[in-house]
């Protein structure tokens, strides 16, 4: 698994390719995955599929994962500069990106803050901000209501605890995940999504219980070339629960904005 020395730390991330090159330049998909998770465990079902058209950089976030070191209060800005980092050094800037929850917001502060331009943008089950009056929908970062199975906090301690040290998830990764404000998260006016000329896929759940359903439709309205996918009767983290769909919708956008024999996007 490669690594990436960063300004907090330590990136560990896969690269998984075609293993049969189409003729001419194969383009890179980056996946960021979400809060409390790993590449491997949000799109892990999805990799094989993604991998036969696109090549995939797969990175564990800061301090989840195989990631070593994060910022002061896993603040997402610095967390984005880490993620540009490597996006640099694996030429992915220009490709396609997507992020669910976490990763979606991570992925939105890498263009807010000019870090790169994507072909496309897919978010999953995410906002453009945590504030609950600007996102129009009350907002709650509470892992006691995430509708997951039962022992789902001990199943994702096993994600990260032997990687770090036994309680690292329990003292580290879970109260910085209830402690997630504003301030070190995203805050975007959605004036400023109407500037963004690429494509973007939004993917969100009915009954998405941490960012209601009305924030990813009211973002489909700001975005210049925007499509928006509601999952009927599904919560959040839908990348987790509906990978397949997630999956069918995303290749299906992805297929519609591949450059054309002249080179260009459609």
């Amino acid at each position: 698994m490669p690594e990436l020395p960063t300004e907090h730390g330590t990136l560990f991330y896969e690269v998984l390719a075609p293993q049969e090159h189409p003729a001419g330049h194969v383009e890179t998909l980056t996946l960021l995955h979400n809060f409390l998770s790993t590449g491997r465990a949000s799109w892990g079902p999805l990799l094989a599929d993604f991998a036969r058209s696109y090549r995939v950089l797969l990175p564990d976030l800061p301090g989840h994962g195989r990631s070593q070191g994060y910022p002061p209060g896993f603040d997402h800005r610095a967390m984005a500069r880490d993620v540009a980092a490597l996006m640099v050094a694996e030429d992915a800037t220009s490709g396609h990106l997507a992020g669910a929850s976490a990763g979606g917001v991570i992925a939105q502060l890498l263009i807010h803050q000019e870090l790169l331009q994507p072909a496309t943008l897919t978010l999953v089950s995410t906002t453009h901000s945590m504030d609950s009056r600007r996102a129009g929908a009350p907002i709650r970062l509470d892992p006691d209501i995430f509708q997951a199975g039962r022992n789902w906090l001990a199943a994702t301690a096993r994600l990260h605890d032997p990687y770090h040290y036994p309680g690292y998830f329990d003292q580290e990764l879970l109260p910085a995940f209830r402690q997630l404000d504003v301030q070190r998260t995203i805050d975007l006016p959605l004036s400023s999504l109407s500037s963004w000329a690429f494509p973007v896929c939004l993917i969100h759940g009915e009954e998405d219980e941490i960012f209601p359903v009305s924030i990813a439709r009211r973002m489909a309205e700001y975005l210049p070339r925007a499509e928006l996918h509601v999952v009927p009767r599904q919560s959040h983290a839908l990348i987790l629960r509906q990978p397949r769909t997630v999956g069918r919708l995303m290749m299906a956008f992805l297929a519609r904005h591949r450059p054309d024999s002249q080179g260009q996007r459609e």
